[in-house]
């Protein structure tokens, strides 16, 4: 064929592949869906919400622990064992404990251990204070309780031996009682079998239930007694209490330079209505000073942050978006106070905020 003819015939060919070629990018880009998704963009709306005119409450959401408290060892038994109480058991003042040398072993009350057997040849003591208080509280000791063993102490100890079948000496052996300070003890976990002697019988906590939780330095400074809280327990029931105590922390462990944590306890009054030992949830209220009359709250996830390190939201009105700087307050909740915005700021600009105004949200 002449160069002429061929030429004549090779450029519709590659005219035809071009057209095909294009076709086929133009099915496998799709470029009308990018037009469409483009043009829909710049017409959808922006999310938005009203700005709310209300009060603002933070909590705090703290993990705690229902227990008795530590478990404390009783001394051990000065003879041999005979009878032991059961775990769960309550004791209170003058109730026997457990039993030594079949002679019961009764709970008294103090701030220290007995270490010397008491009758009229004792020389006077806070030993025999202790003594006498107990035999008061318990009806057999109606003189002055001045730590001096006379005839009226001789006569309520012989008494006080009497009621438990202890033989009358009118003498007071410190084996005959255990002493914890408080006017009950619940008896935690058995620690010694029938027959052994010099060993203690048990382990013991305090008769009510309550909750520790551990907080963090900046809680602990946070909160304070008296501080409302409400414990979820573990069934879903609800109470409402207050802080009893708050423990800073920061006291030696003796482990190494450990110190212990902050940690809060929360008492229950009604006892009846806390369930068992284990693991609860507690809310704590901490209430802002400046929440005492409705201020204007809007979601975080509307405050954008500013190159001056403040804050802005953006106000959707008329189809149009507006910036305008705030003044934030208390946040909490994933909600925060605008104190202040637009022109009410020393050198702001742009609207100031109303109930109502629709800001727009971050996506």
């Amino acid at each position: 064929m002449p160069p002429r003819h061929r030429a004549r015939w090779v450029w519709p060919a590659v005219a035809g592949i071009l057209v095909v070629a294009l076709g086929v990018g133009a099915w496998w880009f799709r470029p009308w869906e990018l037009l469409a998704a483009s043009e829909a963009g710049a017409t959808e709306e922006p999310v938005t919400t009203a700005v709310e005119l209300t009060t603002l409450t933070s909590q705090m959401r703290l993990n705690a622990q229902l227990s008795y408290g530590d478990a404390v060892p009783l001394r051990a038994a000065g003879g041999t064992i005979t009878t032991l109480p059961a775990a769960g058991t309550i004791v209170k003042t003058g109730q026997q404990v457990y039993e030594t040398d079949g002679h019961p072993v009764v709970l008294f009350r103090g701030s220290r251990p007995f270490w010397r057997e008491l009758s009229v040849d004792s020389d006077d003591g806070e030993d025999i204070r202790q003594l006498q208080q107990n035999l008061t509280d318990l009806g057999f000791y109606s003189g002055n309780v001045d730590g001096g063993f006379g005839w009226l102490t001789r006569q309520a100890v012989r008494d006080w031996q009497k009621s438990l079948g202890l033989p009358q000496t009118s003498v007071f052996s410190p084996s005959s009682v255990v002493v914890t300070d408080s006017p009950g003890i619940r008896i935690a976990q058995i620690t010694a079998r029938l027959g052994d002697s010099g060993a203690s019988p048990a382990t013991y906590t305090e008769t009510t239930l309550r909750a520790t939780a551990k907080l963090t330095a900046a809680q602990a400074r946070e909160l304070s007694v008296g501080t409302p809280v409400t414990v979820t327990l573990p069934d879903g029931t609800e109470i409402d209490t207050t802080l009893a105590a708050i423990d800073p922390g920061g006291q030696p462990t003796g482990e190494g330079d450990a110190t212990t944590s902050p940690s809060a306890t929360i008492e229950f009054p009604d006892q009846a209505g806390v369930a068992a030992a284990g693991a609860v949830a507690v809310r704590v209220v901490v209430k802002d000073d400046r929440e005492q009359s409705p201020t204007l709250i809007v979601p975080v996830t509307a405050l954008l942050a500013t190159a001056g390190g403040g804050y802005a939201v953006e106000v959707y009105t008329g189809g149009e978006i507006v910036r305008t700087p705030v003044q934030v307050g208390l946040v909490a909740d994933a909600r925060a106070q605008i104190l202040a915005s637009g022109t009410d700021i020393d050198g702001g600009y742009g609207p100031v905020l109303a109930a109502g105004n629709l800001v727009v949200l971050a996506r």
